[in-house]
């Protein structure tokens, strides 16, 4: 197998955490894309031209990251990262899909920052902002539920908080949630974790 990635993207990072977690790294080539590059983004095998993009023994085309994941985590070895059925694997998928909107938010407000000051829109700005923080008030309500679990959920939330740390580093989320600080203090400290810590995209060639 063959994922296309930047150690860039949070939406990579997600990946890459599930493959170390899962001990399936070895197994999966990575071969280097940069989403500010219209060559690059023209190459990749997903018509959005976005990553990550991961391409199967069998030549097919996966994505985008949730998909990834949940291909990675049924077809390859190692602890399970999503429940198969029941209500934890609804709770497990509705944790990443607010970590993931949270993401996408932030992403916008990346690509504002890259443009110049004169066409830069505080209102965009503003509005994804709100969201991001929405989001984490209420993963504050909810941390006390993760129980300890490793699951796309808890991994999402996981590169989530990281990413908003390097997006707004003037903003202190962790004193208005104090559990949630505690427990993301605690999983960044993974292996998995500490070897993915993202580059700015400005700086990557």
């Amino acid at each position: 197998m063959k994922l296309r990635w930047s150690p860039t993207s949070p939406f990579v990072r997600k990946v890459v955490v599930l493959m170390k977690e899962k001990g399936i790294e070895n197994i999966i080539e990575k071969e280097k894309s940069n989403p500010l590059s219209k060559d690059d983004r023209a190459a990749t095998p997903n018509p959005l031209g976005q990553i990550p993009c991961l391409i199967t023994d069998e030549g097919a085309s996966i994505y985008d990251s949730p998909v990834i994941m949940e291909y990675l985590d049924v077809e390859c070895d190692g602890p399970d990262m999503l429940p198969r059925n029941g209500a934890a694997r609804w709770t497990v998928l509705t944790r990443q899909a607010l970590a993931d909107g949270m993401i996408a938010s932030m992403v916008v407000c990346f690509v504002e920052s890259l443009k110049k000051p004169e066409r830069q829109s505080g209102g965009i700005v503003a509005h994804n902002k709100a969201i991001v923080f929405n989001g984490i008030a209420a993963l504050e309500k909810d941390v006390a539920d993760f129980d300890g679990d490793i699951d796309v959920g808890t991994i999402s939330v996981a590169v989530a908080l990281a990413f908003a740390d390097q997006t707004f580093p003037d903003d202190d989320w962790r004193g208005d949630c104090p559990a949630l600080a505690a427990w993301f203090d605690d999983f960044n400290q993974r292996p998995s974790m500490t070897d993915t810590v993202l580059m700015d995209a400005r700086e990557f060639k």
